[in-house]
C-alpha cells in the first residue's frame, strides 16, 4: 500500500509504482517514474524527469536530479535513471546529465551510497558499488562493478575505477584506477598492492587471486630497466590468459587512449598506469 505523508508535494503528472512511502516535506517533481517499494523518509527531493527502479530507500535531505553544476549553463534537459535496491544515506546530491555530453546520469542496481556524497553529471556507476561519507566525483565519472571509495575521496572529471578497485580515504584520484588494486594519497596517489581482501569477499578463488596477484607484481614490482607496456605486451601474448588478468590488461590500454585526455596526468605520475 502507498502511504503519501500529507506535508508532502508530487506533481500530478508523477508516475508511482506500487507500496511507496513519501515522507514528510518531500518533492516528486513532473514526469518522474518511480519503482514499487521506495522508501523516501523526510525531505526528498527528486527532481523533474527522474527515473527510478524498485526497492530504493532515500535518507533524509537527498537531492537527485538537480541539473548540472556547470557555470554558465541555462538550465536544460537531461535525464538521471536509477536501477534497483540502491541506498542514498543522509545529504546525497546527484545530478542530471548535460546536453553537451550523454545527457544522461546512470546508476545501477545495490549501490550503497553514504552520507553527504556527491555524484557530478554525466556519470556512469554500476552495480554492487559502496560510495562513503562525503565522497566527491566530479561529472563525466564512471564507477565499474564492485569498486569501493573511501570516505573523502574526490574523483576528477572524466576519471574511470575499475571493478573490485579500492580506493583510500582522502585520496585524490587524477586518472584511472586499474580493476583490482588498492591506491591511496595524494599528488600522485599510488597503487599500493592488490585489493585481495575485497576479492575474497567476493568469492574470487585462490587461483583466481593468485593470476592476478601475480601479474600485478609483474607490473608494479617489475626489474630495473623493464618499461610497463613491455611487460604488458609480454603478458598479452601469452596464451589462456585468466579473464580476470585480461580485463586489467585492457583496461590499462584503454586507459592511455582516454578520449578526454585525461591519460596525460601518467606523464606526470608514469608508474600510475604507463611509463612512456
Amino acid at each position: 500500500m502507498t502511504e503519501i505523508y500529507p506535508a508532502a508535494v508530487v506533481d500530478k503528472t508523477a508516475v508511482l509504482g506500487r507500496d511507496i512511502y513519501i515522507g514528510p516535506g518531500c518533492v516528486i517533481g513532473p514526469h518522474v517514474i518511480m519503482g514499487d517499494g521506495c522508501r523516501l523518509k523526510a525531505y526528498v527531493i527528486i527532481s523533474s524527469g527522474v527515473r527510478i527502479g524498485r526497492n530504493n530507500r532515500f535518507f533524509p535531505c537527498c537531492v537527485l536530479g538537480e541539473e548540472p553544476q556547470i557555470m554558465g549553463q541555462k538550465d536544460t534537459p537531461g535525464q538521471l535513471l536509477i536501477g534497483d535496491n540502491n541506498v542514498f544515506r543522509e545529504g546525497v546530491t546527484i545530478n542530471r546529465g548535460s546536453p553537451a555530453s550523454s545527457g544522461k546520469t546512470v546508476i545501477g542496481s545495490n549501490n550503497y551510497f553514504m552520507a553527504n556524497s556527491h555524484l557530478g553529471h554525466d556519470c556512469q556507476v554500476e552495480d554492487n558499488v559502496v560510495i562513503t561519507n562525503n565522497c566527491m566525483i566530479s561529472g563525466h565519472c564512471k564507477i565499474e562493478h564492485n569498486a569501493w571509495l573511501s570516505g573523502g575521496c574526490g574523483l576528477h572529471q572524466f576519471v574511470t575505477i575499475g571493478t573490485f578497485a579500492y580506493v583510500a580515504g582522502l585520496t585524490a584520484v587524477t586518472h584511472d584506477v586499474p580493476p583490482f588494486v588498492r591506491v591511496a594519497g595524494s599528488y600522485p596517489c599510488e597503487v599500493r598492492g592488490l585489493n585481495i581482501i575485497g576479492l575474497r569477499r567476493a568469492g574470487f578463488g585462490e587461483e583466481k587471486i593468485k593470476a592476478l596477484n601475480s601479474t600485478y607484481h609483474r607490473l608494479y614490482r617489475r626489474k630495473d630497466g623493464e618499461s610497463l607496456t613491455s611487460v604488458m605486451n609480454q603478458l598479452l601474448s601469452q596464451n589462456d590468459l585468466d579473464e580476470n588478468v585480461r580485463y586489467l590488461l585492457d583496461f590499462l590500454q584503454r586507459s592511455n587512449q582516454h578520449p578526454q585526455r585525461r591519460f596525460r596526468e601518467l606523464s606526470r605520475h608514469p608508474n600510475f598506469v604507463h611509463d612512456d
